[in-house]
């Protein structure tokens, strides 16, 4: 079975350029009218292959391929469909319609698989009010239906709590999930790779810090006198630097937001405020390396330093059955692959905490990402689309 490259990349083109913006990216929020219009699409080229379509309470959009044995549960393929502000062509979207083409293929081919398949799309899994991965975690019975900020929301976008409910899903109805995506990173692309095995999704954990010092005159207070909290804040900067960094691959943190009070260019700052941003595939190392920073930051004189814990969302690992099948589709298909982590989060994430999950990568140029020069070569959209085809027919058959 091959894949038709031409008609995978138009349709990648055909419903991942909805949102366009002439120099600004794709923009196609979740339950914006631009998702709306790519949903209407994609359900268009869904039914044309032949699937029973579905679009659930919160806008996942399912599309169902009987199987032999139609009573077993579905192998689950796809990505997400909405973008952030000012995103690219490929990420989440390429996961949908390389799905979509695996049953153009089986189809051309007149080959019924034995579990039935299900093309999903799911809605809300970038960063957003609603708070990532919302339509996976809704179908997965994450979301809790009765948490106290969302009937807000849900108002917001015409939905009520009871369209949550209603789009929580059986898990046991899923024999497995699998996620094609583009990297979001440099290393594969670096490195010369066309294919990277995902072992899991790293965990993140995150602290908004605050550092007090005395906020004064800055031109009539000696440097000796000075209880300056940027200053403060910059040497806890250098320790989180420094302890991220001797705690080895994959461990990252960043410190995204800086807020300095009272931001005056004649005034010392006595407040600042910041984030901390921590990820790795073993939780018990975000511990170990944030009671490093706690204690190194005591030796920061004078300023106040307070740690307070935000979010955590543990790492998940993707199944050990399902990586090995990617990786002997890849040996078998002369590819080279690395085995490594996510650095970000994905649908997948939600699924994995279920039934048997894995995942592809496939190399962004540049390690681009979210952002308008996204881009990732097509001979790579299409080996990531064979591999896909093929860990599917080998979970079919044989998982």
């Amino acid at each position: 079975m091959k894949i038709n490259e031409k008609r995978l990349l138009e349709n990648i083109e055909n419903v991942g350029s909805i949102g366009r913006e002439a120099d600004n990216g794709i923009t196609r929020l979740a339950y914006s009218k631009e998702y709306k219009e790519a949903s209407n699409i994609l359900k268009e080229l869904m039914e044309a292959s032949g699937l029973e379509v579905h679009i659930d309470g919160v806008g996942n959009i399912f599309g169902r391929r009987k199987g032999l044995q139609d009573d077993l549960p579905s192998i689950m393929v796809g990505s997400h469909l909405d973008t952030v502000k000012g995103g690219g062509l490929y990420d989440g979207n390429l996961g949908v319609n390389a799905a979509l083409e695996i049953i153009n293929v089986l189809n051309e081919s007149n080959y019924i698989t034995k579990h039935p398949i299900e093309v999903v799309a799911f809605n809300a899994e970038e960063g957003n009010e609603m708070g990532g991965t919302f339509g996976s975690r809704v179908m997965s019975g994450l979301q809790d239906p009765n948490a106290s900020w969302l009937d807000e929301k849900l108002l917001k976008y015409g939905m009520v709590k009871q369209d949550v409910k209603n789009s929580v899903r059986d898990m046991k109805t899923i024999k497995a999930f699998l996620e094609l995506h583009i990297e979001q990173g440099g290393s594969l692309y670096a490195k010369g790779l066309p294919i990277g095995v995902v072992n899991g999704i790293v965990g993140i954990t995150r602290y908004n810090i605050v550092v007090t010092g005395e906020t004064n005159h800055a031109g009539t207070t000696p440097m000796g006198l000075r209880i300056d909290a940027l200053t403060g804040a910059a040497k806890l900067i250098g320790i989180i630097d420094s302890v991220s960094r001797s705690m080895g691959d994959p461990f990252v943190s960043t410190v995204g937001v800086l807020e300095v009070f009272p931001c005056f260019v004649n005034v010392i700052p006595g407040r600042v405020e910041m984030s901390l941003d921590m990820r790795d595939l073993d939780q018990s190392r975000i511990e170990c390396a944030i009671k490093q920073i706690e204690l190194l930051s005591k030796g920061i004189e004078n300023v106040g330093i307070n740690l307070k814990f935000d979010i955590s969302k543990p790492p998940v690992k993707t199944d050990k059955n399902i990586v090995g099948i990617i990786e002997k589709v890849c040996q078998n298909k002369g590819l080279e692959y690395q085995v490594m982590p996510s650095g970000a989060g994905h649908d997948a994430k939600a699924t994995a905490e279920f039934i048997p999950t894995g995942m592809i990568f496939v190399p962004s140029i540049y390690g681009k990402s979210h952002c308008k020069e996204e881009d990732t070569e097509p001979i790579d959209l299409v080996r990531g689309t064979e591999v896909l085809l093929d860990t599917l027919m080998e979970i079919d058959k044989n998982l």
